[in-house]
């Protein structure tokens, strides 16, 4: 068994500390990115989204006029701004060479965290959850819809949705993309 090392630098010094902290480096640019991405999508989520309106009867929140269309609206917003904000964060990361296989597990785990933070700032910067503030008002006052990504039903826990997975999915193709037709200008020619 022969004991095999790095390469001596011009000052002596092994490279492997400071491949680690490079790597390191990378992992936290990239999850810094995301979540301030995240924020920045959760923000624009809740501005460009119009509450529904309902009505308090009997403690309980009706949707009205009740229907698909409108309680959707949240859900079908978050997923126009999650997957070209996941594509265009992870075109961006794409584009910095080099650790591809640390830069995808990074990616991806910063995606999934970055829609978490979307979906948290988003629904913290909305209205309040509609079912318990119908619980005191008198019959048929009207109450603004809160942002989940549900229906808003009695019952339902406002972010199991499947579309929480819209933000890794683009992320996931944006990276695709770059890694696989990013090259066609730059690759590099043998000089042998």
């Amino acid at each position: 068994m022969s004991d095999v090392t790095a390469p001596a630098g011009p000052d002596g010094s092994t490279s492997s500390t400071g491949e680690v902290s490079g790597i390191l480096r990378r992992v936290l640019w990239v999850l810094a990115l995301f979540v301030v991405g995240g924020a920045a999508g959760g923000v624009l989520w809740e501005r460009l989204w119009d509450a529904p309106t309902g009505l308090a009867y009997q403690g309980r929140w009706y949707l009205e006029p009740a229907g698909p269309d409108f309680s959707f609206e949240g859900i079908a917003l978050y997923v126009l701004i999650a997957f070209p904000l996941g594509l265009a964060l992870a075109v961006l990361v794409g584009l910095w060479r080099g650790h591809e296989t640390v830069t995808v597990v990074a990616v991806l785990v910063s995606a999934v965290i970055a829609a978490a933070v979307m979906y948290a700032v988003g629904t913290a910067l909305g209205p309040p959850d509609p079912q318990a503030l119908a619980a005191g008002r008198p019959d048929y006052t009207p109450l603004p819809g809160d942002l989940g990504l549900t229906a808003p039903d009695d019952g339902r826990v406002r972010w199991h949705s499947t579309a929480l997975v819209v933000l890794p999915a683009g992320a996931m193709a944006g990276l695709l993309g770059t890694y696989l037709l990013g090259n066609r200008g730059s690759a590099r020619r043998s000089r042998g």
